[in-house]
């Protein structure tokens, strides 16, 4: 996975480890005030389904990389003052306690960075076409939260 890239957005999808550090300390502006940091990890259970062991993630990346962009600039035009934005989402398989998901807004105030960092990973979870497959002691199969994509707000 590449650092951090020139500019304020950074938007990955793809099967390197997310560098979770790194985007913690590239989200910091002089100018904000507020950093929220969410890190999705593999957890040991889904609903109906204990002892997962693995998650497997599959996705379009060019389709899913356009509607991850689309998602940030979403943001952006929802709270204009934002800093630092960015959405990162590993495929391939994951063992449990693994990073899936990152996603890390910067703002000059705490209630704008809590709601843009929630709203983006809704949106991401809503609209971008990535799968789930899970494997657990029972056997395996696609996740069971999954549900049409909505349109991406943007």
């Amino acid at each position: 996975m590449a650092s951090a890239p020139p500019g304020d957005n950074w938007v990955f999808i793809g099967p390197s480890v997310l560098p979770v550090a790194e985007v913690a300390e590239w989200v910091v502006l002089p100018s904000c005030g507020a950093s929220v940091f969410f890190v999705g990890t593999v957890r040991d259970h889904a609903e109906g389904r204990p002892g997962v062991t693995t998650l497997e993630y599959e996705a379009y990346e060019r389709v899913a990389r356009q509607r991850m962009e689309g998602v940030v600039g979403g943001l952006r035009e929802r709270w204009p003052g934002l800093g630092r934005v960015a959405a990162l989402h590993r495929t391939g398989l994951l063992s449990l306690t693994e990073v899936a998901v990152v996603v890390a807004v910067s703002a000059p105030h705490r209630p704008e960075a809590f709601e843009a960092a929630r709203a983006g990973i809704d949106e991401i979870k809503a609209s971008v076409p990535i799968w789930k497959r899970e494997s657990w002691e029972g056997g395996s199969g696609w996740g069971l939260d999954a549900r049409p994509l909505e349109p991406s707000r943007s």
